[in-house]
């Protein structure tokens, strides 16, 4: 399994608790590539947009 395949496995399992969803989200960040790092966020504001829209902006600009 590839790592993105592996992290959007582990977002989904900790998607009902904020905090570790925050966590994952920036250790994702931290190990993927900037190609893999651009599909998550389309797969991100797909799947998460509307309850995370927030979060997930500002975990992509602090990892900027």
């Amino acid at each position: 399994m590839e790592m993105l395949d592996h992290q959007k496995m582990v977002l989904l399992n900790v998607c009902n608790d904020t905090n570790l969803f925050r966590k994952e989200l920036r250790k994702s960040l931290h190990w993927l590539s900037n190609p893999e790092r651009s599909q998550l966020y389309l797969w991100l504001k797909a799947n998460f947009g509307e309850d995370y829209q927030e979060l997930i902006a500002e975990a992509y600009l602090k990892s900027a």
